[in-house]
């Protein structure tokens, strides 16, 4: 069962780190970015901190049921 959990990790891992990598590519500061970039470098960081949530959720929920 440790299995499940295991592999939610990884994906959030792979989610966070395209939020925040996007694969290489470089990133502007903040201060250069336009409005709709900005909104949407917020949502994603947004999601990927819900499947963070998610995540961790998911482990203890495993780690409990047993």
């Amino acid at each position: 069962m440790w299995g499940a959990g295991f592999a939610t990790g990884i994906a959030v891992g792979f989610a966070l780190g395209l939020v925040v990598g996007r694969l290489g590519v470089k990133q502007k500061p903040w201060s250069e970015l336009t409005d709709k970039e900005k909104m949407t470098r917020k949502i994603l960081i947004g999601v990927g901190s819900f499947f963070l949530l998610l995540g961790i959720v998911a482990f203890f929920w495993v780690l409990l049921s047993r």
